[in-house]
């Protein structure tokens, strides 16, 4: 059945069956002004929770593993405590961006920004000054069973920074393939 133009009733009317309907016929309403009120807070309320919803500000955020561009997991958290109970010393980098800031990273012969790469410590052979320098990341434990790469630390001034670990090898100039720790700084 179709709906055509002459069967809608006009405003003026009643439809036809608006006789028969007996929906709603016992029920008691009463529009007080505390129902309406009511009726307003609510909305609000549910209009409030949705916008915050839609907003993400409402989901509490949990700490996460990071992973490295080689697949090593880093710290999903701020410190090494499980390995450190009384935390640590940071040490001041040895070359880099962040000489002259705030010391975050632990451990290693040397720390800085230039054994970073994409925020990890670099992976592969690279020509550093005229020296060969064959870069390898590696996982330590840090108290844990799982071996990690790289953790976060945050510092006075309230910069997040990605201290990850590694092996580099240095050729020439004097270096005869000695191997080295060192820490890659970045910031996050």
């Amino acid at each position: 059945m179709t709906l055509e133009l002459s069967h809608i009733p006009g405003l003026d009317r009643p439809g036809p069956a608006a006789a028969v309907t007996r929906a709603g016929r016992k029920l008691k309403v009463r529009g007080t002004r505390r129902t309406f009120l009511r009726a307003v807070a609510l909305g609000a309320l549910t209009l409030g929770a949705t916008a915050l919803d839609w907003s993400g500000l409402s989901r509490v955020r949990t700490a996460n593993a990071e992973f490295s561009p080689y697949g090593m997991p880093g710290f999903d958290r701020n410190d090494c405590r499980d390995a450190y109970p009384a935390g640590y010393a940071e040490l001041s980098d040895t070359s880099g961006a962040y000489v002259t800031t705030y010391a975050a990273c632990f451990g290693g012969f040397w720390r800085g920004s230039g054994y970073c790469e994409a925020g990890w410590h670099k992976y592969g052979t690279w020509n550093e000054g005229g020296l060969q320098v064959d870069h390898q990341p590696v996982a330590n434990t840090c108290g844990q069973f799982v071996g990690k790469n790289a953790w976060r630390w945050t510092t006075p001034d309230q910069k997040v920074y990605r201290c990850s670990d590694g092996f580099s090898t240095f050729w020439g100039g004097g270096y005869t393939g000695q191997t080295y720790l060192t820490i890659c700084r970045a910031a996050l």
